[in-house]
């Protein structure tokens, strides 16, 4: 599956990126030291974490993208540094908790 059709299929909103890569996992977690530690290449990072740290984070770690839970956006800032990283970021009203398990169900 790829980040455009989880989007899709989860009627997530895009705030950033264009790339379609392909997701082969999930991650959850906010404090961005866990996240360069755990999150893997190709792993959807879900959080609440929407601070230019989290693009930095993101990049770094290789995450397919990034799903902002339980409504939450990112400023302008940080949607054009993520397209300048070619990072996508996802928003979703949905908890940390319900977006994984749908993930974990389409993948």
């Amino acid at each position: 599956m790829t980040i455009n059709e989880l989007g899709k299929k989860l009627e997530l909103k895009k705030l950033s990126g264009e790339a379609d890569k392909k997701i082969s996992s999930c991650y959850i977690s906010d404090m961005l030291s866990r996240v360069l530690g755990g999150c893997g290449a190709g792993d959807v990072w879900i959080t609440v974490q929407a601070s230019i740290n989290m693009v930095a984070v993101a990049t770094m770690a290789d995450a397919s993208c990034v799903i902002l839970c339980e409504g939450l956006t990112a400023v302008d800032s940080v949607i054009d540094r993520a397209n300048e990283e070619d990072l996508t970021i996802f928003s979703s009203e949905e908890s940390a908790y319900s977006l994984a398990l749908n993930i974990a169900k389409l993948i």
